[in-house]
């Protein structure tokens, strides 16, 4: 049960940050298991500040003040790398054992497509290393540039072949969906704020207030997109969910500056902390289930609910065993359900948009 209390601590704003961290994740998971149609209209608005919340993050945690940006570089990738090549081989896997390549893990690893949620990590990777560039970028009088380059991507790469009929070619529909240009406004307003090159001053409660008419606008496009056939209509990726996204993101710069809220939840802190193990794992954990038909049986967001507890319980495991013995039976126990469930489960629209 989560209990907001007052104090004044530096240890209030890093537990603040994991909660927030936690809310994304429960976003995520929700995204992924949210149907397609007019849930993706309805329901996605309110849980689309989740990548962005955690690229804000890692930008609002990033000093551009220093003096050694391949030790910077070196470390933070290190820290993605190799979840990303283990993850990568996870997903594979089964496919290779039903008669693919082992091309494909090549492949998979330069393209991030061996699960939908793996283009992120490449995004991050993006981010830490033009860090030193955003820095210089943040700091000169033409910081203002930075706010124009995901909504002139956007619109190049997603209205233009919205509102014209045109099909991208898969090479440019590759770049498009592992670049990092359509999710460049929350990493730069990370770095922004947390370096206080600007200090916005909003009230609380007129931006919660410009949130919740954000949502109705994102609702409004959303309906749009599905009148024109669009089946990704819910997606993180259009200009109503940059508005509410970085509305949000003002909200979570604005609590995190009154160090006097806090909100105590252990349940909540565990999320923060494991926030990336379950991203890595969450989509492994719907094939399963996928399996078993949950979906049939269970109706959302109880779906979303089973899952991110699951996918908690192995992260713990994982961590506190931490044996080969249990790796092992890990990896068989997933790969003897994900190739045949990731055949439905992974073609579906509301799986493979973020």
């Amino acid at each position: 049960m989560s209990l907001l209390i007052y104090k004044s601590t530096k240890s209030t704003r890093n537990n603040m940050i994991q909660v927030f961290r936690a809310l994304s994740i429960i976003a995520v998971v929700m995204i992924h298991t949210t149907p397609s149609g007019e849930w993706q209209v309805f329901c996605r608005p309110f849980i689309n500040f989740s990548v962005a919340t955690f690229l804000f993050l890692s930008g609002y945690l990033t000093k551009i003040e220093n003096d050694n940006w391949y030790a910077f570089c070196k470390k933070r990738i290190i820290r993605v790398i190799i979840p990303y090549i283990i993850w990568t081989t996870v997903y594979t896997l089964p496919q290779i054992l039903s008669g693919g390549s082992i091309l494909l893990l090549v492949k998979n690893l330069i393209t991030a497509k061996s699960a939908a949620i793996m283009y992120y990590i490449l995004v991050y990777i993006q981010f830490v290393l033009l860090t030193p560039l955003l820095g210089n970028l943040a700091k000169s009088k033409y910081r203002c540039l930075g706010w124009f380059v995901a909504p002139i991507a956007t619109l190049f790469f997603k209205y233009y072949g919205l509102l014209t009929g045109y099909e991208y070619n898969e090479y440019i529909s590759l770049f498009w969906s592992n670049a990092c240009l359509g999710w460049f406004t929350y990493y730069y307003l990370g770095l922004l704020l947390g370096n206080k090159i600007i200090k916005p001053n909003y009230s609380l409660k007129i931006l919660v207030w410009l949130y919740l008419v954000s949502i109705l606008l994102q609702m409004l496009e959303g309906f749009g997109w599905f009148l024109l056939g669009n089946g990704n209509c819910g997606t993180q990726i259009k200009f109503t969910s940059f508005i509410t996204s970085i509305i949000f993101l003002l909200i979570v710069y604005n609590i995190l500056n009154k160090p006097n809220i806090d909100i105590k939840s252990k349940f909540l802190r565990s999320l923060g902390d494991y926030s990336f193990g379950i991203y890595l794992c969450h989509i492994m954990i719907m094939m399963i289930l996928g399996y078993m038909h949950y979906n049939a049986i269970i109706p959302y967001p109880l779906t979303s609910v089973i899952v991110i507890l699951i996918s908690l319980v192995r992260k713990i495991l994982m961590i506190r065993k931490y044996t080969v013995t249990y790796a092992y039976h890990f990896l068989i126990d997933a790969m003897n359900f994900a190739y045949q469930s990731s055949i439905s489960d992974l073609s579906d629209t509301s799986i493979l948009s973020l």
